[in-house]
C-alpha cells in the first residue's frame, strides 16, 4: 500500500492545475457567465467529494487510494475555484486581505478540528469522519452558491467582454 500512498498528493496537484480549466470550459459550453462558471467549479469539487465519503465502505486499501485520489483532485479544484470567486468578488487592493483573513479562519478551523478529531477517532472511527468532511465541502458549495455576489463594476466589465466575443462569434 506505501507504494502507493503518494497518489493522492499527486492527484491534488493535478486538481490545482486541470480544475483552473473547467471554469472556462463551463463559460463555453454551457454559455454561462464567467462567474457563475467558477461557482460551478466549487460545487463540481464538492460533488466529487462524496468519494472520499465512501472510503469507509470499502474493503480495498486500493480501493479507497482511489477514493483518495478523487477527494484530492476534488478539494484542490474547489480550493482553486474559491480563489478565483474571491478575485471577481472584491477590488484589486482588497484581494490579498480577503484570502489572508480566509486562508487564517481556515487554518484555525483545521486545528480545532484536528484536536477534536483525535479524539472522535478513538469513539467512532475514520468512516463517520470522512463523511463529515464530504458534509462540510457541500454546505460550503452552498454558501458560496448562495453568497458570492460579483461586483457591480467587475459585472459590467464581463459583460462587456462577452458581447464584444459573442459579436466576433457572430
Amino acid at each position: 500500500i506505501a507504494l502507493f500512498a503518494w497518489l493522492p498528493f499527486l492527484a491534488a496537484d493535478i486538481g490545482c492545475v486541470l480544475g483552473g480549466y473547467l471554469s472556462p470550459l463551463f463559460h463555453k459550453y454551457l454559455n454561462v457567465s464567467l462567474f457563475t462558471s467558477r461557482k460551478m467549479v466549487v460545487v463540481t469539487g464538492a460533488l466529487f467529494m462524496v468519494g472520499p465519503a465512501c472510503v469507509g465502505f470499502v474493503d480495498s486499501p486500493y480501493t479507497a487510494i482511489a477514493l483518495l485520489c478523487i477527494g484530492g483532485f476534488a478539494h484542490q479544484t474547489l480550493s482553486g475555484g474559491l480563489y478565483s470567486v474571491t478575485s471577481d468578488m472584491f477590488g484589486k487592493g482588497e484581494v490579498a486581505t480577503t484570502t489572508g483573513l480566509g486562508g487564517m479562519m481556515g487554518y484555525l478551523g483545521a486545528a480545532a478540528f484536528t484536536a477534536v478529531f483525535g479524539i472522535l477517532v478513538t469513539q467512532i472511527g475514520y468512516s463517520p469522519l470522512f463523511v463529515v468532511l464530504a458534509i462540510f465541502d457541500l454546505i460550503a458549495a452552498v454558501v458560496v452558491c448562495l453568497l458570492a455576489r460579483q461586483r457591480a463594476d467587475e459585472k459590467k466589465v464581463t459583460i462587456g467582454a462577452e458581447m464584444k466575443v459573442s459579436a466576433a462569434h457572430s
